[in-house]
């Protein structure tokens, strides 16, 4: 966040919660003053009257009230004379008023205590936080107290993944670039020979490399989007990041650093890391991995940013027009052959496969969402995080035409690879599947390959030159001190730097096509350096194959620990041995492993344990409450990504499999306090007791939102229960059922054939019957299921869609608290205050705990949000989690 604005939002804090303590102080003597009065009178209606003078009196708020207390007047006049008015009315009419004054104080206490809660925060920001404002420029490499003992110190695995780390990163691999050439020549030079004038595939992909024309120019937009894009890189930490967010509200600093940029850009042939050398800074991730991070100053930042974004779009552009060049091999496992064509269109009418087909479906599928997705569409879309965390509030779904989020890509990658097991069993009886990645990719890769990969597609000496000067960059870690020693950069690219994704991405194109042409026709599924494939077993061991000589020619090393491959099969009877061509080892994804047997996926209880012990860690370090709520929602996002999103392909199973961890995540992670009772509400409620003596707080402040003045904590149970009554218990049956529409129109095109309403009309190219050769067989009929089944191309998207949310119903006590709310300001937690316009997960808090909150509060809200420090709540939530290394 801006340290400017950061503080101005604390100066208006601070005067909210001075207005707050005042204004409770006075409502405290007014209700006591009321009730004394009250207290003096010993008739009902007198007591009644008493208190509604004392609401006029002093101008207290009775909106909230169920009763008029101007109509409650005028019956206590009738109560003298008319006996009518019952004592029980009187006495409702005094409950009512008295609960008004209640109500009230609840809300001033309510609104105190999120007050105070926010100021605990800022006055206690964890150790991480510190080390993390900490760590900027030139003030990181001084000692500067707590933060720089902190990251001394470190946790053991923290030293030992530098060591390894530096054992790449200052080590040269020089790889033998002819031989990495001949590679290339070989695998480029099979694609579609030239004519007299028409080029090859791989020669128009040169000609558009070594064309990249660069006379575009900065300007205040550009300069706007490198912004955004360094932001959502996560490059910076601290002050750096504020700074740069401080920036994009500054529209006339921007003009005069656009000045400054071009001036760069039109000297980029002698440009050089400056400062020198570029300090390095490990942050730890939620998966307990650290990561080097460069701390380069912002100008520099901002240029690499800059032609690092249209370096990767332009290639991103030229390498898909390559994939639709022809040169890309598209074919099923099983396809038809001209003799199966021809007997099609005799029997059928026609042979063109539907354009709904499961082999059309993966083609669009692979393009649209698998094909490079480290790289971007456009400038504007910017660095394309790799998230592997997936801690952060990001939408797993994504909307038609959009360019999905990495954690999104991962999700639908697992769900396609599950529906894909599913086709592959029920069509050949068996499927194999294949994982692995590079050991230390970032850190490994040989600048000398890189290199080789870009001359051969055609990039021209001025940027390769260039590229060299970024890759071999003067380094030294801050936590070394001032007097370390700089090491030159030997090996790998840059952590989060667009430059660095294009720069390995080209290299990695080559693998993707490598696989494509020795499968003849398959594709490897790719995220980063995350490789997954399969299919049938024979196409995979050509797929591993390929794997191998690429890694070996390019100087990359496949990591064994992350390396398997599984065979399950329909029929257990048939099982047999995995091939020995193929690596040994189990299939994961996130926290849960593919069961051969069963040809499910698993949740691994010893993965999980893993993390709550860490989350356990992370906790206790946190020392604050809201810092417990921002690490507590982190890591529900983070299991919720690694036990993957429910999904018609995974079944009821699945579900009933993560609703039980989540409970034992919260059994296990309190064990050590009884009063918890295994529950996060429990412990918070706890601490809150301990720490500010305030004791009565109803569930609903933990969940709703801080808007209301709730602590927004987040119920990780509420998605799971919400779909699973829609689940079906056993996913294959959508594909029996596609096999009996199938039957069906098999019935039905074999009737219009023996009727005679299709009459084939006999040509050059058209089958030849024997005399009266009957119509086709139903198994010849659906021979080629993935190229002429609309049946199964529907149940092949039906298994890969997640389920629609079953919502709550909404009541009209509900309906009616939430017309009284405002109508705007809800930031973007997706609360609002209209039923219609609210999500499953609102609803259903909502409906869980409105009663009691509108019973003890008067209403939804627990207090006036023009006193309540949203704005610079706000900012804090802003701020990425940093975890306790």
């Amino acid at each position: 966040m801006a340290s400017a604005v950061l503080s101005t939002l604390g100066h208006v804090t601070e005067k909210k919660l001075r207005k707050l303590a005042e204004q409770q102080k006075k409502f405290c003597i007014q209700r006591d003053s009321i009730l004394q009065a009250a207290e003096k009178k010993s008739d009902p209606a007198e007591k009644v009257s008493a208190l509604i003078d004392g609401f006029k009196k002093f101008g207290l708020q009775t909106d909230r009230l169920s009763i008029s207390t101007h109509n409650v007047k005028r019956f206590i006049d009738q109560s003298r004379v008319d006996p009518s008015v019952s004592q029980p009315l009187l006495k409702d009419w005094q409950a009512q008023l008295e609960h008004a004054l209640k109500v009230e104080s609840l809300r001033y206490d309510f609104a105190a205590l999120f007050g105070r809660l926010v100021t605990e925060w800022i006055k206690n920001p964890n150790a991480a936080n510190i080390t993390s404002q900490g760590s900027d420029t030139e003030e990181s490499s001084s000692d500067n107290g707590s933060s720089a003992s902190f990251e001394e110190v470190g946790r053991e695995e923290m030293h030992q993944q530098r060591k390894e780390w530096e054992s790449y990163a200052f080590t040269e691999n020089k790889m033998d670039e002819k031989a990495i050439n001949e590679y290339l020549h070989d695998l480029f030079d099979s694609t579609l020979k030239s004519k007299k004038i028409q080029k090859t595939p791989l020669q128009v992909l040169q000609k558009t490399i070594k064309d990249f024309s660069f006379d575009m120019e900065f300007d205040t937009s550009s300069l706007q989007w490198c912004i955004s894009g360094l932001l959502k890189s996560d490059l910076f930490s601290g002050k750096k990041r504020e700074a740069l967010i401080d920036l994009q509200s500054r529209p006339t600093v921007l003009k005069e650093m656009v000045d400054v940029f071009n001036m760069d850009l039109a000297s980029l042939d002698t440009w050089e890391w400056s400062p020198s050398p570029v300090p390095l800074n490990m942050r730890r991730q939620l998966n307990g991995k650290y990561r080097v991070y460069m701390d380069e100053e912002i100008h520099q930042a901002l240029l690499l940013q800059f032609i690092g974004t249209h370096w990767a779009v332009h290639l991103k552009q030229a390498f898909t027009s390559f994939y639709h060049s022809g040169a890309w091999i598209q074919s099923p496992y099983v396809s038809m052959s001209k003799k199966s064509k021809t007997r099609r269109t005799y029997f059928l009418g026609s042979a063109t496969a539907p354009p709904d087909s499961v082999r059309n479906a993966r083609r669009r599928e692979y393009q649209e969402n698998y094909f490079l997705t480290q790289l971007p569409q456009s400038v504007e879309e910017g660095s394309r995080d790799y998230n592997e965390d997936a801690d952060e509030d990001a939408d797993m779904g994504s909307n038609a035409g959009e360019t999905k989020a990495p954690i999104s890509i991962k999700q639908s990658m697992l769900r396609l690879a599950t529906t894909e097991m599913h086709i592959n069993t029920k069509i050949y009886g068996e499927f194999t599947i294949l994982q692995s990645d590079f050991k230390w990719f970032g850190p490994s890769l040989p600048h000398s390959t890189i290199l080789t990969v870009l001359k051969f597609f055609g990039v021209q000496d001025k940027w390769l030159g260039f590229f060299k000067k970024f890759l071999t960059s003067p380094l030294v870690f801050t936590q070394d001190g001032s007097g370390a020693e700089p090491q030159t950069r030997k090996r790998g690219i840059p952590m989060s730097h667009v430059l660095s994704d294009a720069l390995g991405e080209a290299v990695l194109f080559c693998l993707d096509f490598a696989v494509n042409q020795r499968t003849n026709g398959a594709n490897l599924y790719r995220f980063h350096d995350d490789l997954w494939f399969w299919g049938q077993e024979s196409v995979c061991i050509h797929a591993w194959q390929a794997m191998k000589e690429f890694s070996h020619i390019m100087g990359l090393e496949l990591n064994e620990e992350k390396t398997g491959a599984v065979l399950t099969f329909e029929d257990s009877k048939k099982a047999r041995p995995l091939s020995s061509s193929l690596p040994k080892g189990n299939i994961h994804w996130g926290f849960l492993s593919l069961n051969a047997t069963e040809g499910r996926w698993k949740i691994d209880p010893a993965k999980v344990d893993e993390h709550i012990e860490e989350l356990h860690r992370q906790l206790a370090a946190c020392r604050s409450v809201f810092a417990i709520v921002q690490a507590w929602k982190s890591y529900s996002r983070f299991f919720a990504a690694n036990f993957a999103q429910p999904a018609k392909c995974f079944g009821r199973e699945h579900i009933d499999m993560v609703i039980d961890t989540y409970k034992r995540i919260q059994q296990k992670l309190f064990a050590d306090s009884p009063s918890a009772s295994g529950s996060v509400t429990e412990h918070l409620r706890d601490l809150i007791r301990e720490r500010f003596n305030v004791d009565g707080i109803p569930d609903g402040f933990f969940y709703f939102p801080v808007e209301l003045g709730g602590l927004d904590l987040g119920n990780p149970f509420i998605q799971p229960l919400a779909v699973r009554k829609r689940a079906t218990k056993t996913p294959t049956e959508r594909i029996e059922l596609a096999f009996e529409y199938e039957e069906e129109e098999y019935e039905a095109a074999k009737k219009r054939f023996d009727d005679g309403v299709h009459t084939p009309r006999p040509s050059d190219n058209t089958y030849i019957p024997k005399p009266d050769e009957p119509f086709m067989s139903l198994e010849e009929f659906v021979k080629f299921r993935e190229e002429t089944s609309s049946p199964l191309y529907r149940a092949y998207k039906n298994l890969m869609e997640t389920y629609s949310e079953d919502e709550v119903e909404a009541t009209p006590e509900v309906t009616a608290a939430l017309k009284a709310l405002p109508s705007s300001d809800w930031g973007n937690s997706g609360f609002k205050n209209d039923w219609s316009k609210l999500n499953p997960y609102w609803k259903w808090i909502l409906q869980l705990y409105a009663g009691d909150m509108v019973q003890r509060f008067g209403g939804l809200s627990m207090g006036e949000r023009g006193l309540l420090p949203i704005g610079l709540l706000s900012m804090l939530k802003s701020e990425k989690v940093r975890w306790q290394g």
